[in-house]
């Protein structure tokens, strides 16, 4: 019996020592994600699940409320989900559709409040006034991505496909070929896509042992919530659009007034917002800067539209592609902006006129013949038509033109004329005197 009393002390030591480790209290970091998936949300979740592997968080939970939003940004965080060590959890308050529903899908496990949703992932893109669904490659690959994440976690793969593309295969007692595959809490519980329903964060910690864990929200940075209100889709747009048209204003203008620091204020939140979230680089503010460089060569300095402005035009569309992470996701933007252009041009015709800043461009005096002003015989010219002279300055296409002793002002007919070179009068109409270039037969 003497051997008894040490073995019986030898086994409460082990069972206290497993009690302990189980009421190790650990951390829990839970992650918003709400309202629309966009870039500045992607940087956030990749940079706190980063944080939770280097100080050792028990478990990470996306606590998502979201109808979607960008593919691209999804992806993203799909990405680095599967790639983080720490266990993940989705827990769906609402709704996680779409761009939310591939990142439920990606986590290690998921729960669902009751009446909550997952699914109806169709990607869908804008036309005119509208939405419709993208084109056949676009759903071919989100489906792919919804495929994956769904293989990683060891999920039906079916329906993961069927959230995405309505032609599949019916899947019995939950959708029929034709239907974009939306789960409630209890059809997603059947079917493989909840781990469980609860009430509240709490009912995750008792099931996942982590009654005493210390539970942390991540918050965005000051700068993080700058960059996410930059970055958005619709904000960026407008950013750049402004700024791009109100350099171009202030072209015209002389000297560089308000319009011109609006422009680079505008310009630099565009382009410095894609900077701190490091969804665009260096390369792409200097092309970007090529590209206008290029573009003002052509307009004041090099005659003509050609090499330096094709250049210019490349430059400027390459860096948006790059700020925009592709061409589709780009082509939408520009088509944004082109819709912003128009509003302004509208503005400006219609209000243009009451801005004194904009007196350049619109003629507001009256010349009267009390001021001793008279009207130009509409004959004047006339003396001029089919005489030669030399063209003292380019014409592109107005210009100066010297005939006899006399400058007069000019357009050519169409083709660019270098200076110093010989023209003839070809018309005359009213005030309007053109010429053309004479060449060597």
């Amino acid at each position: 019996m003497g051997f008894l009393l040490p073995a019986i002390l030898f086994i409460l030591m082990l069972t206290s020592a497993s009690a302990d480790a189980q009421n190790v209290p650990g951390k829990i970091l839970v992650i918003p994600v709400h309202d629309d998936i966009e870039t500045g949300l992607s940087f956030f979740i990749q940079r706190q699940l980063r944080r939770a592997e280097r100080e050792n968080f028990s478990a990470i939970v996306l606590e998502i409320k979201s109808n979607g939003g960008l593919v691209t940004a999804a992806q993203e965080i799909k990405d680095a989900l599967l790639r983080s060590k720490v266990t993940t959890i989705a827990y769906i308050k609402g709704r996680a559709l779409s761009a939310a529903a591939l990142i439920a899908i990606s986590c290690h496990r998921i729960y669902m409040e009751a009446g909550s949703e997952l699914g109806a992932a169709t990607p869908i893109m804008l036309a005119g006034s509208g939405v419709q669904a993208a084109e056949a490659k676009f759903v071919s690959a989100f489906k792919a991505e919804f495929r994956a994440a769904a293989e990683a976690r060891k999920r039906p793969t079916a329906i993961a496909e069927a959230m995405v593309d309505k032609d599949h295969d019916t899947i019995e007692g939950l959708s029929k070929r034709g239907e974009i595959v939306t789960m409630t809490s209890e059809v997603a519980l059947k079917h493989g896509y909840c781990d469980q329903i609860v009430s509240s964060l709490s009912s995750i910690q008792r099931i996942m042992s982590l009654e005493n864990a210390t539970v942390e929200y991540a918050e965005p940075t000051s700068g993080e919530w700058i960059a996410r209100w930059l970055t958005n889709p619709n904000i960026s747009i407008l950013l750049f659009t402004i700024g791009f048209w109100c350099l171009i204003i202030e072209f015209f203008i002389a000297g560089f007034g308000i319009l011109g620091w609006l422009g680079l204020t505008c310009l630099a939140l565009f382009f410095g917002g894609h900077l701190f979230a490091y969804l665009a680089g260096l390369e792409t503010l200097i092309l970007f800067a090529a590209g206008i460089v290029l573009l003002m060569l052509e307009a004041f300095v090099i005659p003509g539209f050609g090499l330096t402005g094709i250049s210019g035009i490349l430059c400027v569309c390459f860096s948006i592609i790059m700020v925009f992470g592709g061409v589709y996701t780009a082509m939408h933007a520009m088509a944004q902006m082109l819709v912003y252009s128009a509003v302004i041009m509208l503005i400006l015709y219609k209000w243009g006129p009451k801005f004194k800043l904009l007196d350049k461009f619109v003629l507001k005096e009256q010349l009267t013949t009390a001021q001793g002003c008279v009207a130009i015989s509409p004959n004047e010219f006339n003396h001029l038509l089919n005489l030669e002279g030399v063209a003292v300055s380019p014409c592109r296409p107005a210009g100066i033109v010297k005939i006899g002793d006399e400058r007069y002002d000019v357009v050519s007919d169409g083709d660019f004329i270098e200076k110093g070179a010989r023209v003839i009068v070809r018309k005359v109409e009213g005030n309007n005197i053109v010429v053309r270039q004479i060449t060597a037969e």
